[in-house]
Parts: structure tokens; C-alpha cells; sequence
């Protein structure tokens, strides 16, 4: 509290002119000890220049050790003393007697000292030290009341401030989930930020090579094209505008270095940049390039620019950092949809995307498309790495082999990714909130999700999960003994169908050395088998291969569980975890 200080503060003021009457003393204070100095909102009688200066550093300071103490501390002679002989307080200040009494803030902390001071000796009296006592209280709470009002004005402006930002995903949300193409998500990204954000314009920036479809690229002479600028959709590819990354710029920058550039206004663009064009904006706008980011590598940026000059806070930030997420998942995922000819293999390339690097847990997963299909399924697995330290892992299959099936894939796992993000909920309410979001915006899709989350707990490790009408995952022992999670009557209603069904959270905790298997339901479905017989499979061949390394039992498991000629895709996530 007392970094607010350093100056002389009315109220605060009274208390100290109160006890120098009440006590007939030449100087009294109201002191608040930080860690290297000590303020005085409330003075008088102080010697010049602390009277005007209004601090000390601790070398000068009494009340140091009334708030280290955290009991009063009343000196007749303070040269006598020996903790107090040879502080500068004396001879500076002309401390010689001394009454302070503790005065804490609104979390009971004791922050300071309002204090009776004389030049000469003082012998304090009883009733002196009683009333110093009672405006001493008076004068905590006075601090109480501060800090109670400014915790309630901090927790509304967080309120306030988590509101926004949930108000710019959900509509986020609803128009990328609804977007299929990029120039769809271009024009929603537009809508948005200018209703929600009071943008002027925006901008949609792809590298070249992700528009071409090309996975491999170097830095030198790279360009990025522009897949919409303010709302205004493209013709073609050609027309596109395109912009060489060589050379310093803000969105060069961006991408090379996948970090946010914040500009105040044009002024603050030129200090940065001035080799830079005049781009023709007022003076006053203020920027934001945003990565779009997939695996850590920033593939595109989101420009957004006010119409006026604009300090971007911690929340503001944090907001557009939410956006710039949800867009790259959208965009991705768009990506992965242009090209019907070749959306299979960019699909599976898709799904076999670096894994996140975890400590303590070792994934590795696999994706194997049906054997005779020119068209695209809905088997999806995800790993997220939190940042509460915690680790989603999600295995999905939407229904249908077909180009809806491939999008309606995408839109989900978008949206979950989204939600699992930007809120802290168990897997049970965030699959809830994920049925909700696809009946509300109108997504014709049916899915089984297994939803599992991670987390550290003493030398192991604690597993909370839901099913959403998903086979249940296998658990294998250190020792090889292989388990269905939860059973066979673990699952709840499929996404989809009826968001308000009660949707249950599982919990326990495992061992480390164990794996964790998750899987979609090519991996044991057989025509004219029961399902029963196909976990009855899988566990076994759990068993038989746990002991190898983990990309080997995956392999082993497709190989012994996957025919060439499967008439489904297979989606597998494993998880091993360490002690």
C-alpha cells in the first residue's frame, strides 16, 4: 500500500495533528515501511527538507521495527538504547523519544507505525499511550477501508476485463466455427474486431508457402500475401498482395520472431521503423500484429489497427493474444480444407503434427486413413500442454467419410482447443460447453470425444476424464497389465445429440511407468464381432508389447491391430508416464 504514497495525504494528515495534541508532542507521523524506505503520508513537525521530501531511507527509521515486531515500541531516550543509539534518526530527525504504535492494512498486515516523537527525553504516560493506541486503530482502519474498496475496484476491473475477453471469443467463436474457407474467417475476424475491438481495419497475412501448400521454406527471400486487408476479400491467389519479409518491418518481425508488435500510433511506427513507406494512415493509429502460431511456428499474422493513438494494457493484450489464438486455430484448419484433391494427405499430415514437448510424460500418436478412400474422415486426436502445468489429451471421431465430416472435424477440435484454453473447467463441463457451442451455432455433426486430462500428483500422476459415447482408453502397468479406463459403463451421450445430458468427470490416479492409450474405434471394430472382442484384443496386444519403447508399441499395436485393408480410419494417442 504504501507505494501510493511519498506525499502528503489529508486524511491521513488528521491522525498525526490528533496526536500531536493529544499528546503535546512536537512531532507525530503516520509512517508505512516499504523494504528500502520509509513514506509519510501523515507529518508534522518533521525538519527540513523530510517535512517537503516526506520518506527516509531505513537508516533514519523507528518504525522499521515497530512493523518488524509488529508490537509497539516506546523509547524515553533513545540514545540510551542500544538497538537505537546509532540510528541516523537522531541527529537528522532529532528523534530522541519515541511512542509507535502498529497500524495495519485491511489483510491484518502490519505496514507501518503512527508515532509521538519529542527532542527531548519523555517519560510516555499511561494515558498518553492509551490514546495513541485508539488513533492508532482509528487510523488502521482508515487503511482497512482503503484496501477493502481498492481489492473490490481491482476484482471488478478483472471481472470486467474477463468479461470482455469472453465476449470477444464467444463471438470469435461463433463466426470461425461457421467459417470454412479463409475468406470467410477474414470477413468474421473483420466483423468482430470492429464491433467488439473498435478496430478500423484489419489484415489476414499468410507466408506464400502455407498458401501454396508447401511445408518446407526458407527466410531468405520469403513473402507473406495479404488474404484480406479491412474486410476486402481477393479475387484470386494473384491478386493477393504480397509483401517481402527480408528487411526489418512489424509484420516481419512478427513472424520471424513469433511475438506481438504493439504500436502507440504512427509516430511510434516511425521510431521503430523508419526506413519503412508512409502507408498512407492517419497519425494517430495504433497497431497490433498478432502471430498466427501452430506448433510454435508462426505461419501468419492478424494486423489490426484504431483509429486513434492506443497504450495497449496487460488485459488488452491478453485479449488479443485469446483472438490471435482462436484465428490461427480457424485458419489452420481452413488451410487444411482448401484443396479437396489433396485434403487427405494434408489431413493426415495434419494429424501427425509435433506432439508438445511435456515434462514428465512422453507422447507420440499415429493416424492411419481407411485403406480405399479418396475422401476424408473425422478421427481426430489433440495434446494440449497447459498453463496451469496440467495436460489435455483428446481423442475424437466425428460421424461420416466425407469433405463435412473432415470440416465438422475441424470446427470441433477448433472450438474445444478454444474452450479447453480460455477456461478453467473440468473435462465434464468443458465437453457440456463444447455441445452447447455446436448446437448453437448450428454444427449438423455427431461425435464421440474421449476427453482426459493430466496432472502431476506426488510421485505420480492424477487422470480426470469424460466420455462422450467414446471407446474407453487402455491402461497399461509398468508390470503389463492392461485395463479399459473406467470400464465399459464410463460413457456418456455422444456430442451432438443433446447438450443438456449430464455429463460426468471420472478420476485416478496412475502409477508412473504406466501408458495411457487412446484411440478411435477403427482400431477394434471388426464387422460381425462384438465390441467386447476388439478391447479384448487390444488389451492384449498391450500387454504383449508395453515393454517396448513407446514409438515401438505404437507401431506394434497398428501392426498386429490394423490390416492394409481397413475399411476405417485409426487414430491412436499414447501417453507414457514418467516418475
Amino acid at each position: 500500500m504504501s507505494e501510493a504514497y511519498g506525499f502528503a495525504d489529508d486524511a491521513l494528515e488528521r491522525y498525526a495533528r490528533m496526536v500531536r495534541r493529544s499528546l503535546g508532542v512536537p512531532t507525530a507521523l503516520v509512517t508505512l515501511v516499504e523494504d528500502d524506505r520509509q513514506v509519510f503520508p501523515g507529518a508534522i513537525g518533521l525538519p527540513s527538507p523530510y517535512q517537503q521530501s516526506r520518506q527516509t531511507p531505513l537508516s533514519h527509521s523507528f518504525c522499521q521495527y515497530v512493523v518488524k515486531d509488529e508490537q509497539p515500541l516506546v523509547v524515553t531516550d533513545a540514545r540510551l538504547d542500544d538497538r537505537l543509539a546509532d540510528n541516523l534518526a537522531i541527529p537528522d530527525l532529532g528523534v530522541v523519544a519515541y511512542a509507535g504504535w502498529p497500524i495495519v492494512d485491511h489483510t491484518g498486515r502490519t505496514v507501518g507505525s503512527l508515532c509521538a516523537i519529542d527532542s527531548q527525553p519523555h517519560e510516555w504516560r499511561a494515558d498518553e499511550l492509551d490514546a495513541l493506541a485508539d488513533i492508532a486503530a482509528a487510523c488502521s482502519t482508515e487503511l482497512s477501508e482503503r484496501g477493502q474498496r481498492e481489492a473490490a475496484q481491482n476484482a471488478l476491473r478483472v471481472s470486467e476485463e474477463l468479461g470482455e475477453r469472453s465476449r470477444v471469443l464467444l463471438a470469435i467463436g461463433d463466426r470461425l466455427a461457421a467459417s470454412h474457407t479463409l475468406a470467410e474467417i477474414a470477413a468474421g475476424i473483420d466483423e468482430v474486431t470492429r464491433l467488439e475491438l473498435g478496430c478500423s481495419h484489419t489484415g489476414l497475412w499468410l507466408r506464400t508457402a502455407e498458401l501454396e501448400g508447401r511445408s518446407s521454406r526458407t527466410d531468405a527471400g520469403e513473402t507473406i500475401r495479404a488474404v484480406s486487408y479491412s474486410g476486402q476479400d481477393r479475387a484470386g491467389m494473384d491478386d493477393h498482395q504480397t509483401v517481402e519479409t527480408a528487411g526489418r518491418s512489424p509484420l516481419g518481425d512478427c513472424l520471424a520472431e513469433a511475438r506481438a508488435r504493439y504500436l502507440v500510433d504512427r509516430g511510434d511506427l516511425r521510431r521503430r521503423y523508419p526506413d519503412l513507406a508512409d502507408d498512407g494512415t492517419p497519425a494517430g493509429s495504433a497497431r497490433a500484429y498478432l502471430p498466427l502460431e501452430h506448433t510454435g511456428d508462426a505461419y501468419g499474422a492478424l494486423a489490426l489497427s484504431w483509429p486513434v493513438p492506443r497504450r495497449f494494457t496487460l488485459a488488452e493484450r491478453r485479449t488479443l493474444a485469446a483472438l490471435a489464438s482462436a484465428t490461427a486455430q480457424a485458419v489452420k484448419t481452413a488451410l487444411l480444407l482448401q484443396d479437396r484433391v489433396h485434403v487427405a494427405e494434408t489431413l493426415q499430415r495434419a494429424m501427425l503434427t509435433d506432439l508438445p514437448s511435456v515434462p514428465g510424460l512422453e507422447l507420440d500418436a499415429r493416424y492411419r486413413p481407411a485403406a480405399e478412400r479418396d475422401q476424408v474422415g473425422g478421427d481426430w486426436y489433440d495434446a494440449v500442454h497447459l498453463p496451469t502445468g496440467e495436460t489435455s489429451l483428446v481423442i475424437g471421431d466425428v460421424g461420416g467419410h466425407d469433405i463435412g465430416a473432415a470440416a465438422s472435424m475441424g470446427q470441433l477440435r477448433s472450438t474445444l482447443r478454444t474452450l479447453d484454453w480460455a477456461e478453467a473447467r473440468t473435462p465434464a463441463e468443458t465437453i457440456r460447453r463444447l455441445d452447447y457451442a455446436t448446437a448453437d451455432l448450428g454444427t449438423r455433426s455427431v461425435a464421440s470425444v474421449l476427453f482426459v486430462r493430466a496432472a502431476p500428483s506426488g510421485d505420480g500422476w492424477s487422470l480426470t476424464w469424460t466420455s462422450a459415447g467414446h471407446p474407453p482408453a487402455v491402461l497399461v502397468s509398468p508390470e503389463g497389465c492392461a485395463t479399459l479406463l473406467g470400464g465399459t459403463d464410463g460413457n456418456d451421450l455422444l456430442v451432438g445429440i443433446a447438450p443438456e445430458t449430464r455429463r460426468r468427470d471420472h478420476r485416478l490416479d496412475v502409477e508412473p511407468g504406466s501408458t495411457l492409450v487412446l484411440y478411435t474405434d477403427g482400431l477394434v471394430e471388426r464387422r460381425g464381432e462384438p465390441l467386447t472382442t476388439g478391447f479384448d484384443r487390444l488389451c492384449g496386444a498391450a500387454r504383449r508389447h508395453h515393454g517396448r519403447e513407446l514409438s515401438s508399441f505404437l507401431d506394434a499395436l497398428i501392426g498386429e491391430l490394423v490390416s492394409d485393408e481397413h475399411e476405417d480410419d485409426v487414430a491412436v494417442l499414447a501417453v507414457r508416464f514418467a516418475g
